[in-house]
């Protein structure tokens, strides 16, 4: 049974059927159950994990209406923000939204580094994320590459061959590298190991000083989404996500 199926069937936690519905953060919506401001069917619930399925739920005297079931929003992200809710780490890709979109329930599925701009995927879905992120799936990431230095003269070969990186006795899976003159390059992965770009590039012999990714799966970031913008990702979308087809 997918993660979407089962979470049907058992119905949403009461905090979190409101956090879909845009109304509070899962803490914020939290705090609002133990103060007695939501009324399930009429009665006041002060449990949080309560799961909702048809019931009637109010916050206050207006009718909380029922929340859809995932929303998934695609973002360009600009560099120098981070991909976490520690707000420690700021500033933060969640700086980013605003309003009830701010209250949702959003988690990123792949995330990027600070210094890291392009496509990312935010989402309700905890099934997207997995089918995104789980490394069975090897799904094709490309990343446009800038950098300085030069690059092995087997550097092509090397990644498809796999890379060592560090102390990790495991060679990188097989990568496309394509070389583009001037300090350019694209790299394709199909796994997804901490600044695994940064670090692949670096063992060929060159420092990358810009990363940009452009697509996942056969979904290319779209030319006209600007940097640091962000639009609900369709079901066309989503497919071309999961398509698994060669780059």
């Amino acid at each position: 049974m997918s993660a979407s199926k089962s979470t049907s069937s058992r119905g949403l936690r009461l905090d979190a059927y409101l956090s879909r519905a845009g109304l509070a953060s899962r803490r914020e919506a939290r705090i609002l159950i133990r103060k007695s401001q939501v009324c399930v069917d009429g009665e006041v619930c002060r449990d949080a994990a309560r799961r909702i399925h048809s019931e009637m739920v109010t916050l206050g005297e207006e009718t909380v209406e029922s929340p859809a079931a995932h929303v998934d929003f695609l973002m360009h992200k600009p560099i120098g923000l981070a991909c976490s809710h520690d707000q420690r780490e700021s500033p933060l890709v969640f700086d980013l939204l605003d309003g009830a979109l701010a209250r949702r329930d959003l988690e990123i599925a792949g995330r990027l580094d600070r210094e890291t701009s392009g496509l990312l995927i935010l989402t309700t879905d905890g099934d997207l994320i997995h089918q995104l992120t789980h490394p069975t799936r090897k799904l094709p990431k490309r990343y446009r590459i800038q950098y300085k230095g030069e690059l092995a003269v087997d550097a092509v070969e090397q990644c498809q061959a796999g890379i060592l990186l560090g102390n990790d006795p495991r060679p990188t899976r097989p990568a496309e590298l394509e070389l583009q003159g001037a300090g350019k390059a694209t790299l394709v992965l199909r796994e997804g190991r901490t600044h695994q770009v940064r670090r692949m590039i670096r063992a060929l012999g060159g420092e990358v000083v810009g990363l940009h990714r452009d697509r996942v799966g056969n979904f290319i970031l779209p030319d006209d989404l600007l940097s640091g913008d962000l639009r609900p990702l369709d079901p066309g979308g989503r497919a071309l996500l999961l398509s698994d087809k060669s780059l």
